[in-house]
Formats: structure tokens, C-alpha cells, sequence
């Protein structure tokens, strides 16, 4: 399962592959984006900030340096995303309302997390999609509000939480890391307790 992850994906971006850029850009795009815009930034803003996040990854040799042992996938993004971030508040000589970033390591950022594992999630309703799976459809009419049968909802939900953690595999170089991510984001994975 491991050694065909993203990260031969990875590999080939860093080595200009086009094809590989583009499914890697496809593929990360929208969680990057999205946590960019819970700091606070405008659309527009925010589509400029995520497209220099990507020009730092393509153009500069990050890719071609990324290495599985060195760090989770998850990790690389956010700092390089955080750096963006970062370099483009000094740039910018107006006054935005941006968020700043917290002073936690760059491997943890729970806006940064919210965003990829709603990224997971989505990636992993469009495979189940993909696959004319009869769960994708109890899944849909379950989040749009539709009762629907305990059995087949409890048996959808695991379907969910199976190609999700394939989504999770798929970034991970070993059965540890595998296991240590699934548990740093399974609390994200929960829905979130109203008050």
C-alpha cells in the first residue's frame, strides 16, 4: 500500500513532470485554498496567496527535496503555505483583516487540518461517487437532512471512513505514520459538539 503513495507523485513534480504538477496542484489545491481563506482573505486575495503557494512548490526545488522520511505530506504544505502567508502580510503594505499565524509548530494548525480533512472527506465522497457506490447516494441525503436507514447509514459511514483512510494512506511512506495520522486527525473527523 505504501510505496505507491502520492509520493512518487511527488517525485515526478520535482522533476517538472507537467502531468504530475497538474495532479498534484488538482489534487491539494482546494484544502490549501480553503485554509487560506480561514485566515481571513479575501477571494481574490486568497486565490493570488494559494497560486504563490504553488509557484513556491513548482518553481524552487521543494518538491524535488520532499522525502517521506523527513515528515508527513500534511506538514510540508502547511509550513510552505504558512511561509506564503507570512511573506506576503510583509509585502503587502495595506492593512488586512488576516489572522495571524499561531506560534504552534508548523506541523499543527487546526484551521490547516479543518481544511485538509474536509479535503479527505470531499476526495473520498467523490470516489465513492465514482464507483456508483449505493452509499454515496445515503451519504448525500443523509447531510442534506434526509432520514435515513440506521443500518445502511452505519454501513455507508464505514465505507466513508474506509476510503478515507485509503486518502490518508496514500500520504503516509509506512504503516506507523498510517496509524499516527489517522490518529492526529480522527478528531476532525468528528462532528463538532454545538454549544
Amino acid at each position: 500500500m505504501f510505496p505507491t503513495t502520492v509520493w512518487s507523485t511527488i517525485r515526478q513534480a520535482g522533476e517538472h513532470d507537467v502531468e504530475a504538477l497538474h495532479r498534484f496542484a488538482e489534487r491539494y489545491r482546494p484544502a490549501i485554498l480553503d485554509f487560506i481563506r480561514r485566515r481571513g482573505f479575501a477571494a481574490g486575495d486568497a486565490e493570488d496567496v494559494c497560486q504563490d503557494v504553488f509557484l513556491r512548490l513548482f518553481s524552487s526545488a521543494v518538491l524535488a527535496k520532499a522525502d517521506p522520511a523527513r515528515g508527513r505530506l500534511r506538514s510540508l504544505l502547511l509550513t510552505i503555505t504558512s511561509n506564503v502567508i507570512s511573506d506576503h502580510g510583509r509585502q503587502t503594505k495595506r492593512q488586512l483583516d488576516i489572522r495571524p499565524l499561531q506560534s504552534e509548530p508548523a506541523e499543527r494548525d487546526p484551521d490547516f487540518d479543518r481544511a485538509w480533512v474536509l479535503h479527505l472527506a470531499e476526495t473520498a465522497m467523490g470516489q465513492l461517487e465514482e464507483e456508483g457506490s449505493s452509499y454515496y447516494q445515503v451519504l448525500r441525503d443523509h447531510l442534506s437532512g434526509q432520514r435515513q436507514d440506521r443500518k445502511q447509514l452505519w454501513h455507508a459511514r464505514r465505507k466513508l471512513i474506509a476510503a478515507i483512510r485509503r486518502e490518508i494512506a496514500m500520504t503516509c511512506s509506512s504503516y506507523r505514520e498510517f496509524e499516527e495520522e489517522v490518529a492526529y486527525l480522527s478528531p476532525y473527523l468528528r462532528p463538532e459538539k454545538k454549544t
